[in-house]
């Protein structure tokens, strides 16, 4: 309100002057509803009201002055009153109107504004924002009394761009209709705008406004007291405008436009130095940032929480668990303190799965153990060939300070996970809980009395279902990764194939090659077992993968990756698709037959000599579960083991280093 007020006060072109003091109107209505009392809501509609209809015929009449002196510059007119008569009675009406001069409707929206702000405190001063409002009216009257002054009065000039005159008819006829409109709310605001105030209000406030009355005289109040202070304010600064402009030219000009700029321009720079300070390609920093939101976020809703207390009993702890609960606060720390060693650090990864593992067992949760292991088996395979492209060691250290604030973070985000563990674990659950149901309903709904696998593929199978498609595009994108590679610079230096070491050349010993042949067919089958039984049983289509992953695992390592590859005979992008269609499938074989999608059903049924077996339609689920699995592990490791092929593994049509048939002419000679 009062940066518009300053700027219009000061401009020479008349439609400026104009638009800025329409800045400062905005400002005063915006002011009015940021009061946030339905009253003040109320004089905000209706300045609106008295606005529009003194704004318009003044900008008309800025038009009509520079159809006809062909001029907007106020510094070339003055006198028109003389030329214009009937132009200057519209402009006179409307100015003084815009500068809350009574009988006209402005006076009584601006004694209105004045009274709101007379009731509103803020930063703790019940005088600051009355001030404020009475500076910005006084200035509003300062520049309507400019316009009529600067424009209409004063002698005629000789060196108009063009002599004026009135207009036509068709000019000034619409002006002259609003400034009617302007008396006619002054002296009868209730009965020419109540009406519209009430309804428009009553829109704004979304209820019915507060009761009020419009009407131009409201007795001796502070508003009016305000009110004559502004329109006296405004004549001084009329009869010292030359002085002050001289002032205003020196110093610096305040423009919307710079203003503007310039805040964004700051804003801009201020983003850009926090951008660069805080994304600076270092995942260290990164994941300092999120933890220690982390940290922050959980602690205050740690303290603004009432936490259900210790409502259930210790267990005791059996020499067996804390022996192992021991194996693994040493196997962490030791990760901690040989993290330099990746090798040394990835054995002490697996310490840590085997020990999670027979923790699972221990706290009977055969599922969970069955599947920590495999993937443990799976991911130190996987992080071993990965290994191979990395140095032994860390090449680099982190600064002492980092390493300090990294593990103050890490200590506050343990302790916060271990003391969230333990309150829920130490807490009393309802029986209705989420636990409770699915135990009840796991096999008169689901036909399973596993829960951990009717969960998975009945219960919450929509969830599954996005778990593999995101497991075979992490599989996809490993892949892509490597065709990128392999094509690129670093395809050119893996290709350099590292000097003899004098090893012994028995990458595919004998033994290894034989152990994995019987291996073979026994751990396929122990995976279509650990399948069958999974929906009653611990087992599953995840697990099954990851047993029949791992004894494909095991056919590269034996004989090398050309050899395995060349008996490959179904691709595992194929594999993969495969079994996100079958799963897919079995949902919408749901949805053909009227049941939401995934919604699983069961059987059972005789055969001749064969005893009574279930059938569930969750085994095409898990089927798919099974292949995606399978597909997405082997695929991410033929990617790794194509770069370790370029990197320097000769290729041999046979499946270990001594050859077969060299071996029959031996024996034969």
């Amino acid at each position: 309100m009062l940066v518009g007020a300053f700027i219009g006060l000061f401009k020479n072109d008349l439609k400026a002057l104009l638009a800025y003091s329409t800045v400062s109107h905005l400002g005063l209505i915006t002011m009015l509803l940021g009061f946030g009392t339905p009253m003040a809501a109320v004089v905000a509609v209706f300045h609106i009201i008295n606005h529009a209809t003194f704004k318009a015929p003044l900008f008309m009449v800025a038009g009509i002055i520079d159809h006809e002196a062909h001029t907007r510059d106020i510094r070339r007119l003055g006198g028109l009153r003389h030329l214009m008569p009937l132009t200057f009675g519209i402009a006179s009406i409307a100015a003084l109107s815009m500068a809350g001069i009574p009988p006209l409707n402005g006076f009584i929206s601006k004694e209105m504004m004045l009274e709101e702000a007379a009731h509103t405190d803020w930063l703790g001063s019940a005088w600051l924002v009355p001030g404020l409002a009475t500076l910005g009216a006084l200035i509003s009257a300062a520049y309507s009394f400019r316009f009529i002054a600067h424009v209409f009065l004063g002698p005629p000039r000789h060196d108009y761009p063009a002599r004026p005159h009135d207009p036509p008819i068709g000019f000034w006829i619409a002006p002259a209709v609003l400034v009617i409109l302007v008396v006619a709310i002054g002296l009868q605001p209730a009965l020419v705008a109540g009406p519209l105030v009430a309804l428009a209000s009553g829109a704004v406030i979304g209820e019915a406004p507060p009761a009020y009355t419009l009407k131009l005289w409201h007795g001796f109040t502070p508003a009016l007291l305000m009110s004559a202070i502004a329109i006296a304010g405004g004549l001084v600064v009329l009869a010292a405008y030359r002085a002050l402009n001289r002032l205003w030219l020196r110093g610096p000009r305040l423009e919307a436009k710079s203003i503007f700029d310039a805040i964004l321009d700051r804003l801009v720079g201020w983003a850009v130095s926090l951008t660069r300070a805080l994304h600076d390609g270092a995942m260290t920093r990164y994941t300092a940032i999120f933890m220690a939101t982390v940290v922050l976020a959980g602690t205050g809703a740690w303290l603004g929480g009432a936490g259900p207390g210790v409502a259930r009993e210790f267990l005791p702890i059996g020499p067996v668990p804390a022996i192992g609960g021991l194996l693994l606060l040493v196997a962490t720390g030791c990760i901690v303190a040989f993290h330099h060693n990746r090798l040394l650090a990835l054995i002490f990864i697996g310490v840590i799965g085997l020990i999670v593992s027979l923790a699972f067992a221990y706290l009977s949760a055969p599922d969970l153990a069955l599947t920590q292991a495999s993937v443990e088996v799976v991911t130190i395979i996987l992080l071993l060939l990965a290994l191979n492209f990395l140095p032994k060691s860390t090449p680099r250290e982190s600064s002492g300070g980092r390493r300090l604030r990294d593990g103050i973070l890490a200590s506050l985000v343990g302790l916060g996970a271990g003391l969230l563990t333990f309150q829920i674990q130490a807490s009393n659950f309802s029986q209705a809980s989420i636990s409770a149901y699915h135990l009840a309903n796991a096999k008169p709904g689901g036909g399973g009395t596993n829960v951990v696998n009717v969960i998975l593929v009945d219960f919450r199978g929509f969830d599954t279902f996005g778990e593999i498609i995101v497991l075979g595009i992490a599989a996809l994108v490993i892949y892509a990764l490597t065709e990128t590679l392999l094509a690129g610079a670093v395809g050119r230096r893996l290709a350099v194939r590292p000097p003899d070491t004098g090893e012994a050349g028995d990458s595919h010993p004998l033994m290894m090659v034989i152990a994995t042949r019987v291996m073979m067919p026994i751990t396929l089958m122990v995976a279509l077992f650990i399948f069958l039984r999974g929906h009653n049983q611990p087992g599953g289509g995840f697990i099954a993968g990851l047993v029949v992953a791992i004894a494909l695992i095991m056919q590269y390592m034996a004989s090398g990756f050309d050899w395995a590859a060349a008996r490959q005979k179904y691709p595992y992008h194929g594999i993969i698709a495969a079994g996100i269609f079958a799963a897919l499938l079995t949902g919408l074989g749901s949805l053909v037959l009227g049941y939401p999608f995934l919604t699983s059903s069961y059987g059972y049924f005789k055969l001749p000599f064969i005893e009574k077996f279930e059938l569930a339609t969750a085994m095409a689920f898990d089927a798919g579960v099974f292949l995606c699995v399978v597909g997405a592990v082997m695929l991410a490791l033929e990617s790794l083991s194509r770069l370790a092929h370029r990197r320097g593994e000769r290729p041999s049509p046979y499946p270990m280093d001594i050859d077969p048939s060299r071996t029959a002419q031996t024996e034969k000679a």
